[in-house]
Protein backbone atom coordinates (compact mmCIF):
# COMPACT_ATOMS: atom_id res chain seq x y z
CA UNK A 1 0.00 0.00 0.00
CA UNK A 2 2.33 2.61 -1.26
CA UNK A 3 1.53 5.82 -2.91
CA UNK A 4 -1.59 7.89 -3.05
CA UNK A 5 -3.91 4.90 -3.58
CA UNK A 6 -2.39 3.06 -0.63
CA UNK A 7 -2.77 6.13 1.58
CA UNK A 8 -6.43 6.45 0.58
CA UNK A 9 -7.02 2.75 1.30
CA UNK A 10 -5.34 3.07 4.71
CA UNK A 11 -7.42 6.15 5.48
CA UNK A 12 -10.61 4.33 4.47
CA UNK A 13 -9.72 1.28 6.55
CA UNK A 14 -8.87 3.52 9.51
CA UNK A 15 -12.28 5.17 9.26
CA UNK A 16 -13.98 1.77 9.05
CA UNK A 17 -12.11 0.51 12.10
CA UNK A 18 -12.84 3.75 13.97
CA UNK A 19 -16.55 3.55 13.12
CA UNK A 20 -16.63 -0.10 14.21
CA UNK A 21 -14.98 0.76 17.53
CA UNK A 22 -17.38 3.62 18.09
CA UNK A 23 -20.28 1.26 17.34
CA UNK A 24 -18.90 -1.31 19.77
CA UNK A 25 -18.46 1.41 22.38
CA UNK A 26 -22.07 2.56 21.88
CA UNK A 27 -23.32 -1.04 22.12
CA UNK A 28 -21.38 -1.55 25.34
CA UNK A 29 -22.70 1.73 26.76
CA UNK A 30 -26.28 0.70 25.92
CA UNK A 31 -25.69 -2.73 27.48
CA UNK A 32 -24.38 -1.17 30.71
CA UNK A 33 -27.28 1.28 30.88
CA UNK A 34 -29.70 -1.59 30.29
CA UNK A 35 -28.07 -3.69 33.02
CA UNK A 36 -28.24 -0.74 35.44
CA UNK A 37 -31.94 -0.17 34.67
CA UNK A 38 -32.70 -3.88 35.13
CA UNK A 39 -30.91 -3.78 38.49
CA UNK A 40 -32.81 -0.64 39.55
CA UNK A 41 -36.14 -2.20 38.51
CA UNK A 42 -35.34 -5.35 40.49
CA UNK A 43 -34.47 -3.30 43.57
CA UNK A 44 -37.73 -1.33 43.22
CA UNK A 45 -39.63 -4.61 42.94
CA UNK A 46 -37.84 -5.97 46.02
CA UNK A 47 -38.72 -2.83 48.00
CA UNK A 48 -42.34 -2.98 46.86
CA UNK A 49 -42.55 -6.64 47.88
CA UNK A 50 -41.00 -5.91 51.29
CA UNK A 51 -43.44 -3.03 51.83
CA UNK A 52 -46.37 -5.29 50.92
CA UNK A 53 -45.16 -7.95 53.37
CA UNK A 54 -44.75 -5.33 56.09
CA UNK A 55 -48.25 -3.97 55.48
CA UNK A 56 -49.67 -7.50 55.67
CA UNK A 57 -47.83 -8.16 58.94
CA UNK A 58 -49.01 -4.85 60.40
CA UNK A 59 -52.58 -5.72 59.45
CA UNK A 60 -52.22 -9.12 61.12
CA UNK A 61 -50.72 -7.55 64.27
CA UNK A 62 -53.60 -5.07 64.39
CA UNK A 63 -56.12 -7.88 63.99
CA UNK A 64 -54.43 -9.89 66.75
CA UNK A 65 -54.33 -6.85 69.05
CA UNK A 66 -58.05 -6.27 68.47
CA UNK A 67 -58.79 -9.92 69.19
CA UNK A 68 -56.74 -9.71 72.39
CA UNK A 69 -58.73 -6.63 73.46
CA UNK A 70 -62.00 -8.45 72.83
CA UNK A 71 -60.79 -11.48 74.76
CA UNK A 72 -59.64 -9.27 77.65
CA UNK A 73 -62.98 -7.51 77.77
CA UNK A 74 -64.73 -10.87 77.73
CA UNK A 75 -62.62 -12.16 80.64
CA UNK A 76 -63.29 -8.98 82.63
CA UNK A 77 -67.03 -9.23 81.99
CA UNK A 78 -67.10 -12.89 83.05
CA UNK A 79 -65.10 -12.12 86.20
CA UNK A 80 -67.40 -9.21 87.06
CA UNK A 81 -70.41 -11.49 86.62
CA UNK A 82 -68.83 -14.12 88.87
CA UNK A 83 -68.09 -11.51 91.54
CA UNK A 84 -71.62 -10.09 91.30
CA UNK A 85 -73.04 -13.59 91.69
CA UNK A 86 -70.84 -14.13 94.77
CA UNK A 87 -71.99 -10.80 96.28
CA UNK A 88 -75.62 -11.71 95.67
CA UNK A 89 -75.08 -15.15 97.23
CA UNK A 90 -73.49 -13.56 100.29
CA UNK A 91 -76.36 -11.06 100.55
CA UNK A 92 -78.86 -13.91 100.34
CA UNK A 93 -77.00 -15.80 103.08
CA UNK A 94 -76.96 -12.68 105.23
CA UNK A 95 -80.72 -12.17 104.78
CA UNK A 96 -81.34 -15.81 105.55
CA UNK A 97 -79.25 -15.61 108.72
CA UNK A 98 -81.03 -12.40 109.82
CA UNK A 99 -84.45 -13.93 109.34
CA UNK A 100 -83.36 -17.04 111.28
CA UNK A 101 -82.78 -14.98 114.43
Amino acid sequence: MKGEIGAKLREGQTRIISTQRQGEGKKEEIKVKTDVRIYENQKEADVAEANAELAAKKAEWTRQAQMAEVESAKVVTIREAELQREVERMNALTRTEKSSY
